[in-house]
């Protein structure tokens, strides 16, 4: 390598290594590399407490679900607890009627450990829309969000055609590079210190409304708007509407990008105990209503979950539809007959709404596992 080479090469280490702190993106990229379910650790976060009146679903425990032979791979099956042992699950939990049927925690987590939620926050976010509509802060899921953000307006003038319900179902056309590399937008959505930043200054690659995306940067900006319409953080807001109404057993979080920006990550970073996160799902089985009072209305669900041939998602499954944030599993009917939240590495909230019947599953790794979904249905009584 000659003299100008030598330079050109030192000085890009030189770069590399002045970026390297966990306050730059490149420095968390390179630093923190591969997310896991302890990354609430790592980010800052706005915390919410235990309540003090918890609620507590009743116990029931079957053990008879540890030998329930079920599908690993390419239909080969085995009991449940020996999938569980090797899978990496952190957490699993089936309730019915508000009664535990089976409570199990393993690799190293128990029941007071934090998960990480990854995806699944993006269909509690959802829960907030509906919220803010209820109040009156948003007038409707059809608002163009350059009402509540129309700083967009300067990036693109095509952002007035963006409707919030075109970020809620992942047609917004906002780019989003998915790939991991460090240019790419899913880590910049995941690690970016600067998210406010980042999501008010994106070009539009698609017409809104045409083609679906799943885009972290989606929530995020839901949140933004949130935000504008309400005039509180939206984690504040969930605090306020949600959490302090459920009896949360425990403390919990909503991480966000940086001390500095205060943006909240809406598209994964909310973090909280199983048996609380169950309490969530318990909200939704119930259509937004906790013990006699309506928290979400009711109509907010009868909007989440009235699907037509435009939200099915064919490439992810012959019955799988996505609509306001959620995935919803439908034989070809007006309504679901699964309502369910993924995330990163296995997260999973599914809810059978017609057997009042949830399951939790919560992990470091998906594992070896062909399809955690074809898992739930069987455990539900699914062929």
């Amino acid at each position: 390598m000659n003299r100008i080479g030598q330079i050109i090469s030192g000085l890009f280490v030189l770069f590399i290594l002045t970026q390297c702190t966990s306050k730059s993106y490149l420095g968390r990229w390179v630093i923190w590399n591969k997310s896991d379910i302890e990354d609430h650790k790592k980010f800052q976060n706005y915390p919410f407490k235990a309540s003090s009146n918890p609620f507590y679903f009743h116990d029931n425990v079957d053990f008879a679900f540890d030998t329930l032979l079920v599908s690993e791979k390419k239909n080969k099956k085995r009991p449940l607890s020996e999938i569980l042992e090797n899978s990496q699950t952190t957490a699993f939990l089936i309730i019915r009627n508000d009664t535990i049927l089976y409570e199990k925690y393993l690799n190293g987590y128990d029941k007071h450990s934090i998960n990480t939620s990854f995806s699944t926050a993006k269909s509690i976010t959802s829960l907030l829309v509906g919220l803010a509509i209820d109040d009156g802060f948003i007038a409707s899921e059809n608002d163009p969000i350059t009402n509540y953000l129309p700083e967009l307006l300067q990036i693109d003038s095509s952002y007035a055609q963006v409707s919030i319900s075109h970020l809620l179902d992942m047609r917004s056309g906002i780019q989003f590079k998915d790939h991991d590399l460090p240019w790419g937008d899913k880590p910049k959505a995941y690690y970016h210190p600067r998210l406010r930043e980042r999501v008010l200054n994106l070009p539009l690659t698609a017409p809104p409304g045409e083609n679906f995306q799943y885009n972290s940067y989606n929530p995020i900006v839901i949140g933004l708007i949130i935000e504008s319409a309400t005039g509180l953080s939206p984690a504040k807001y969930f605090e306020q509407k949600i959490w302090s109404k459920i009896g949360m057993e425990y403390d919990g979080s909503w991480s966000m990008d940086s001390e500095e920006s205060k943006t909240i990550k809406m598209e994964s970073g909310l973090n909280l105990r199983a048996i609380d996160f169950a309490k969530l799902g318990r909200l939704v089985l119930y259509n937004g209503q906790w013990n006699g009072q309506q928290i979400v209305s009711e109509q907010w669900f009868r909007n989440c979950f009235t699907i037509s041939p435009e939200h099915k998602v064919a490439r992810f499954g012959d019955e799988i539809y996505y609509k306001n944030f959620w995935w919803l599993y439908s034989k070809g009917q007006q309504h679901p007959y699964i309502v369910s939240a993924w995330g990163h590495l296995g997260q999973y909230l599914y809810i059978f709404p017609d057997k009042q019947l949830m399951i939790v599953r919560m992990g470091k790794k998906t594992g070896n596992i062909d399809s955690w979904g074809k898992v739930f249905k069987e455990i539900a009584g699914y062929n």
